[in-house]
This record gives structure tokens, sequence and C-alpha cells, in this order.
């Protein structure tokens, strides 16, 4: 290829990720300016792109309002537990299957557990409603979603966490059997740590699912317990939506996914890209 060729690539390139990041981007900034915004401007048949008034006391009454701070503190709550049971639970679940394939149901048991993350979440809402109305007398606390997330989020860990636990040399475990390890101390000290950048990314996988869930919540929680999902369409005023307010909180609400992932990227691309490449 010429230089000529070679630069005319290069700017092609360039303003087609250009668009692309000003098409995926632009929802982002016109909900920024929206949160901004008085309610009058808000309501106008014709958008504005830019705000009349920056309105920054509406970040005043987001969080002069206890239910809001208290909704983010719930649903932070409730997906750091959730996630915590799940990648626990699925990384002991997936070593079993990479590990000890035979007694612990071969593949079939693999896949089964895999096909309950294929589940219509509504399959299940009935029957998990009434299961916890009666064991705790209600639904609307924090044990029922952190228990009823795991309905889809530990398959996924599991499924995962035993590619991961297939990926990791045995030999190492062999070695250490050698040694004088017993299988549980091999497990903690010799396999987990070669999988910790792929449990990392399950881990932020599950906690955004739990995040950002919406169904189970709006049906089992809402009084006692609230999340940030349900929060963001209850800003109304008589008859009247606050769009400016809710753009505004749901928009609060992104920062910490962003933020959780810009953390851990490095553990993410190297979680997801274990065994991808073989030596």
């Amino acid at each position: 290829m010429s230089e000529r060729n070679y630069r005319l690539v290069a700017i092609l390139m360039f303003v087609f990720l250009g668009l692309w990041a000003l098409i995926s981007l632009f929802p982002y900034y016109f909900q920024f300016i929206t949160g901004f915004k008085g309610i009058e401007e808000v309501n106008r048949i014709t958008p504005t792109f830019w705000p009349d008034e920056f309105m920054w006391s509406n970040l005043d009454l987001i969080f002069s309002d206890e239910t809001n701070v208290a909704a983010l503190l719930d649903t932070l709550l409730i997906a750091s537990a959730n996630t915590a049971l799940a990648v626990f639970l699925g990384s002991l679940a997936g070593y079993a299957l990479a590990r000890f394939p035979r007694q612990a149901g071969g593949e079939n048991m693999a896949f089964w557990i895999l096909s309950n993350r294929m589940f219509p979440p509504v399959a299940i809402l009935l029957p998990m409603f009434r299961a916890f109305d009666t064991v705790f007398g209600s639904t609307d606390n924090h044990i029922s979603l952190i228990i009823l997330y795991l309905v889809f989020n530990m398959p996924l860990a599991t499924w995962l966490m035993m590619v991961f636990f297939r990926d990791a040399p045995r030999e190492l475990e062999e070695a250490a059997y050698l040694d004088g390890y017993s299988p549980l101390r091999a497990f903690f000290k010799i396999t987990l740590p070669q999988v910790v950048p792929g449990m990392m990314s399950v881990a932020l996988l599950c906690w955004i699912f739990a995040w950002n869930e919406y169904l189970f919540a709006n049906m089992l929680v809402g009084s006692n317990v609230a999340v940030n999902t349900i929060q963001t369409p209850g800003f109304v005023q008589g008859a009247q939506k606050l769009w400016n307010l809710a753009a505004l909180f749901s928009l609060i609400a992104v920062i910490p996914p962003v933020v959780l992932f810009l953390v851990l990227r490095r553990y993410m691309v190297r979680g997801l890209s274990l065994g991808v490449v073989k030596g």
C-alpha cells in the first residue's frame, strides 16, 4: 500500500471512529444537559441542545431527598453482597465442574446450570415472591433481592469460573499435593491466585447486572427498600413528570459502574482473554 493510500485509509478510519463516538456519546450528553435544565425548558416542544441556564440547584434537589440517597446506598449494598455470594459459590461450583466433572455431574450438570441463566425472569418471579413472603413475612427487604439475583448471576459465575479453572494448569496442583498440601489448601494457595483476573471480570459482570436489574426490584421492593432502577421513574410532581431530575439521577446512577470498570479494566481484559491464546 502506498503512503498516500495509507493516509487516506487512516483519515477515513478516524472519521468513522469520530462519527461512532459522536453517535454513542450523544445520549449521555443530552442526558447531562437535560439534568441541569429547568422544568419549563425541558417541556418545550422544540428541544434545546444547551441549557438557557444551568440549574445547579437540581443537584441539591437530588441529594437533599433522603429517599434518593437511600436508593443508591441500597443498590450498592444489594449488588455488592450478591456479587460476593455469586462469585464465591460460582468459584466453588466451577472448580468442582472443572477438576471433578464426573463426580459433579459432568457436562449435563454444567449445561443445566447455564440454562438457568436462559430462563425468562418472570417465570420464577411469582414462586419466589410466594417463598420470600412465607419465609421472611415480606419481600420488601435486602435479603430477598440478594438471594433472588443469584438466579441469574450464579449460573454466569459458575460457567465462566469453570472455564477459567479448566485453563489453570493442573500440574501445579499435583505438585502441591506432593509437597503435602491438602486439596483445600492447594485450591486457595495455588489454583485460585491463577484465576484472580478471571474472577475479577466475573465479579464486575455480576455487579453490573445486579446494579441495573429492574424487574425483580420493581415487583419485590419499593417501600422499605428502594433501588436506583425503580427510583428513577418516581420523579413526579402532581401529574407532571420531572424529566430533568429523572435524567440527572439516572446519570448519577451510571457513575459507579463506569468508575468500577475503569478501576478494574486491566483485570477485565486479562480475565476475558484467559484461555484465548494457547502456547
